[in-house]
């Protein structure tokens, strides 16, 4: 058995934008926009209010554009300084044109890492919203058209159970974070959290996505499978799986409910 690797250089040059929009949807659209231009952004992040306001709380810092609905924060990068400076003018027209409030440009590494504070310090401020600093987080995805659509409904969920829940993600790709707050006594937890999963997860498939982009099935969601995949589907995993492994010794138990 051998590996043959490939070592890829970095980029020699980057540049990292953020956009604020009033809202979600006027920021899908741009994302829309940007795929259809064919611009290829090495990040395509996305940030709610209340996600900046958690690190706000967190770092006793402002963060820039705090009051908008919406924030898209993107990297180009490549080899070539002329094509990268006409893919980032063309990604400012692209974001302005769909209701971009205002465009940040970051081609230095100080500035760079201010756009990128907040986006670090999510988890970590999400969780500092339990006193318990517990949450039950998902990554859900669905078209990325469809990520308006998900990120209302989620909150539906959360009005309808008396839960706080934030959201935050990859709007590249429409995986999003989902973070339940356990900011509730332990047996309201313990009875609500589990009921606005499955109806997340019901929504996303029901947006024709998944119940998981990121991280996998495993322990956490094997008995959400079938919420997503139709029973003969299921079986002829199981089936593949007892070809390779028919002493179910690899991973037992960790994908099949």
């Amino acid at each position: 058995t051998k590996i043959v690797l490939r070592l890829v250089p970095l980029p020699k040059e980057r540049v990292d934008m953020l956009a604020p929009f009033n809202d979600f949807q006027a920021a899908a659209n741009a994302v829309t926009a940007i795929i259809k231009s064919k611009i290829v952004p090495a990040a395509l992040e996305f940030m709610g209010k209340d996600s900046i306001e958690a690190v706000e709380k967190l770092s006793g810092k402002e963060v820039p554009f705090h009051e908008a609905g919406a924030q898209l924060l993107v990297t180009l990068d490549g080899n070539d300084k002329d094509v990268l400076q006409a893919d980032y003018e063309k990604l400012g027209e692209i974001f302005l044109e769909n209701g971009a409030l205002d465009v940040l440009v970051a081609d230095n590494q100080q500035t760079r890492d201010r756009l990128w504070e907040a986006r670090r310090l999510i988890i970590e401020a999400l969780q500092a919203l339990s006193p318990e600093r517990i949450m039950d987080t998902q990554d859900v995805v669905v078209p990325r058209m469809k990520l308006p659509e998900l990120l209302g409904k989620i909150q539906e969920v959360a009005g309808k159970h008396s839960l706080k829940i934030i959201t935050f993600g990859h709007a590249g790709d429409g995986n999003v974070h989902v973070c339940i707050i356990k900011n509730v006594a332990e047996d309201v937890w313990k009875e609500k959290a589990p009921k606005a999963v499955e109806e997340i997860y019901r929504i996303a498939v029901s947006l024709e996505g998944a119940i998981t982009g990121e991280h996998g099935i495993g322990l956490a969601r094997k008995e959400y499978l079938s919420l997503g995949l139709a029973a003969p589907l299921i079986d002829l995993m199981k089936k593949i799986k007892e070809d390779f492994d028919p002493d179910n010794i690899l991973n037992p138990g960790k994908i099949f409910p």
